[in-house]
């Protein structure tokens, strides 16, 4: 395996000078205000101990996937040049196959193991990440792990989760996502859904299970992508009350279940998501019976949390390219899309498409922005031409301004979301969880194209740039000039 734990991908950091060791921060407010001003400045990951109130050894680690050379490493790639990482990284998914985890009769994991009335889940430093938080998340670097009744697929997934009590979590699902429809099905059958926490492990299964740099395709459970990845089957215990599969070396895992709405709701937030503000406020949200907790001797708490996504960001990244958009538009056989790019979080994205027919536009359009329901709203979208620098906020403006003509490159597509963390949704279209799930509200995308028109591209007037021999020869002779 790239790893055998999340202890031996904090040594890598370590040796590679990118993790700094933190003592005595408290768990209150130090560890969530260093996290905030060490992400929005790249700077290195984290790894605290010593904190107060706690053993020294019971840590949290946190930072870990901000900038795009922690990511290389995360996924065992050379993080130089940094330039091609997501190209380089295309082509390692593209031949992805399915490896099944393996399952073993052993596991850190098992160290310590806590049952009845001995559960407690403030026995751990769970920070409070953000000052307005309604409560302490140990849910933000998590792998929430499920498995559909009827198929015997395995989820692992990315959602919220705070501490309610010794004994009580709650966590937030959006509707529609892989999680929510694998509990509906047990709730329809008049039971509770079984579900494991790992809110500590190696680094590969945690940037899969929420937003990240592969999407697993439909039906994939992402153990299976993490065992592709780690070129091996991905070791797992049983959990001994629900049977689910766990990571053999996790830090910490929480098993229990969660009841129906019907059964239980609890007051849960507000949290700072990463749209960048606490949108969805504090309302009522489904809770997690805790009935064991494992966890390894002096065990790590993985925090992810989400923060305002101007400076730096906090999902495992190779920059700000969106590969899974780039290949879905290949996927759908349409030519051409040289990058997607976050503009700006969270989802203003600038596409760079070399033209190579009339129409090219509109196809890759009605892919991107097909329209009617879906899971989040309120996008936008630029297309430029390949010959423009999509990371480069100056040139992507300057095509929107010299090269969109508004009275046929502008036009809003109609739809609706469900999305419950859009800060645009008005407080009465918000919902809570319900059997029938989340009501939708309505949530355009915004298309704005401005890529010189196919029809007469080789009429349209020539950029006034020198060629790139004629820069690199000035910039090498005057390069005292340039420093």
């Amino acid at each position: 395996m790239l790893w055998r734990d999340l202890r031996e991908f904090l040594d890598r950091l370590d040796k590679a000078g990118e993790l700094k060791k933190v003592v005595g921060a408290g768990w209150e407010e130090d560890i969530g205000g260093i996290t905030e001003l060490m992400t929005e400045r790249n700077g290195a990951g984290l790894l605290f101990d010593a904190i107060p109130g706690y053993p020294k050894g019971y840590r949290v680690a946190s930072n870990l996937f901000t900038t795009a050379r922690r990511t290389a490493f995360a996924m065992g790639l050379d993080p130089d040049p940094a330039e091609d990482l997501a190209v380089r990284w295309s082509k390692i998914v593209e031949g992805f196959h399915p490896v099944p985890p393996k399952f073993v009769t052993s596991g850190s994991v098992l160290e310590n193991v806590m049952t009845g009335e001995k559960v407690d889940l403030y026995k751990f430093p769970t920070p409070k990440w953000h000052e307005h938080d309604g409560g302490r998340y140990i849910g933000t670097g998590v792998c929430v792990i499920q498995k559909d009744p009827d198929t015997g697929f395995v989820n692992v997934g990315a959602y919220r989760v705070s501490i309610h009590d010794q004994k009580t979590c709650t966590i937030f699902i959006e509707h529609g996502k892989h999680g929510d429809l694998i509990r509906q099905k047990y709730w329809d059958r008049g039971q509770k859904c079984p579900v494991l926490l790992s809110v500590g492990q190696e680094p590969v299964l945690m940037a899969f299970s929420g937003p990240s740099v592969y999407m697993c395709p439909e039906g994939v459970s992402e153990f299976d992508v993490a065992g592709y990845i780690h070129k091996e089957p991905y070791p797992v215990v049983k959990g001994e009350i629900t049977g689910l599969p766990m990571p053999a070396e996790a830090e910490i895992v929480l098993e229990g279940f969660i009841p129906s709405p019907k059964e239980a709701l609890v007051p849960e937030g507000p949290f700072g998501e990463w749209t960048g503000y606490y949108a969805h406020g504090r309302r009522p949200e489904t809770i997690v019976e805790i009935k064991a907790i494992y966890h390894r001797n002096d065990p790590i708490i993985c925090g992810q949390p989400p923060m305002r996504p101007i400076h730096g960001y906090y999902n495992p990244n190779f920059g700000d390219d969106d590969i899974d958009v780039k290949m879905k538009v290949e996927r759908a056989g349409i030519p051409g899309v040289q990058r997607v790019f976050f503009l700006g979080r969270p989802n203003f994205k600038v596409v760079a498409l070399k033209q190579m027919y009339r129409g090219h536009v509109d196809d890759v359009v009605r892919v991107l922005v097909p329209g009617g329901e879906q899971y989040s709203g309120h996008h936008i979208w630029v297309l430029v031409d390949d010959d423009i620098d999509v990371t480069n906020t100056a040139e992507v403006l300057w095509a929107i301004a010299s090269r969109c003509a508004p009275e046929t490159g502008v036009q809003v597509v109609p739809g609706t979301a469900f999305w419950q963390l859009d800060p645009r949704v008005r407080p009465d279209d918000r919902s809570n969880p319900a059997e029938g799930g989340r009501k939708s509200y309505i949530a355009h995308n915004l298309v704005i194209n401005a890529c010189r028109p196919f029809d007469w591209m080789k009429d349209f007037p020539p950029v006034c740039v020198n060629g790139q021999e004629l820069r690199k020869r000035i910039e090498e002779k005057w390069k005292k000039l340039f420093v």
